[in-house]
C-alpha cells in the first residue's frame, strides 16, 4: 500500500469523523490513505485524546429519560438509540418508538385502508411502509406481505413474495379498474 501526504482537508475530515462521526482510526486511515499511526499523531496534535481507558467512553443521554450515561464509542456506533437500564427500554417500545402508541397504530391503520382500496387485504397480511414511516402513506410507499414472518424476513434482507406493491402502477389500475375501491 503506497501512503500518500494529507491535504489540511484531509486533516479537518480526519478530526470530524474521529469526534463526530465516531468513526475507527483505522478506517480513516485507510479512506484517507496513510498509516493509522499518522491519524493518532495527527489527533494527539490536535489535543484530541486517543487513550483507551479515558477516549473510549462518551457521555450520552438516554433515548427514554434523557438521564446522562457514559458509553463507549462502539456502543455508540453500534446503536441508533441507547438507554440506561431495561425499563427505559421497555417504556420507549410500549410508546411507539418516540411517538405516542395510539398515534403509531392509527397511521398504520390509514396505510390499511388505502391499500384496501386497490387490493383486498385479509387479517393476517401485513401492510409494510418501504420508508419505515407510518406517516407516509403514499401508495408507492406501501407493500402487502402474506403475514408477519414474511415482513420479518424482508426486513433482515430475505428474498420474500410480495403479495401487493404500490409501486408498481399496473397493480393500482387492475384493482380500481375491477371497481374495488
Amino acid at each position: 500500500m503506497k501512503y500518500i501526504r494529507m491535504t489540511d482537508q484531509d486533516k479537518v475530515d480526519a478530526i470530524r469523523r474521529y469526534t463526530t462521526d465516531l468513526e475507527p482510526v483505522t478506517s480513516i486511515a485507510k479512506s484517507i490513505g496513510v498509516s493509522r499511526q499518522s491519524i493518532w499523531k495527527l489527533l494527539q496534535k490536535a489535543g484530541i485524546d486517543t487513550a483507551k481507558e479515558t477516549a473510549a467512553w462518551i457521555n450520552v443521554s438516554c433515548s427514554a429519560c434523557g438521564t446522562e450515561l457514559k458509553r463507549r464509542r462502539c456502543q455508540i456506533r453500534a446503536a441508533k438509540h441507547l438507554f440506561c437500564n431495561a425499563a427505559c427500554y421497555a417504556a420507549w417500545l410500549k410508546h411507539g418508538n418516540g411517538q405516542p402508541l395510539q398515534e403509531h397504530r392509527h397511521h398504520q391503520r390509514i396505510g390499511r385502508s388505502i391499500v384496501e382500496k386497490f387490493f383486498p387485504l385479509r387479517p393476517e397480511h401485513i401492510v409494510h411502509h418501504e420508508d419505515r414511516n407510518d406517516f407516509n402513506n403514499d401508495p408507492a410507499n406501501l407493500r402487502v406481505f402474506c403475514n408477519q414472518g414474511d415482513h420479518v424476513r424482508y426486513h433482515r434482507g430475505f428474498m420474500v413474495p410480495v403479495l401487493w406493491d404500490g409501486r408498481n402502477p399496473s397493480n393500482r389500475r387492475t384493482y380500481l379498474a375491477t371497481g374495488r375501491e
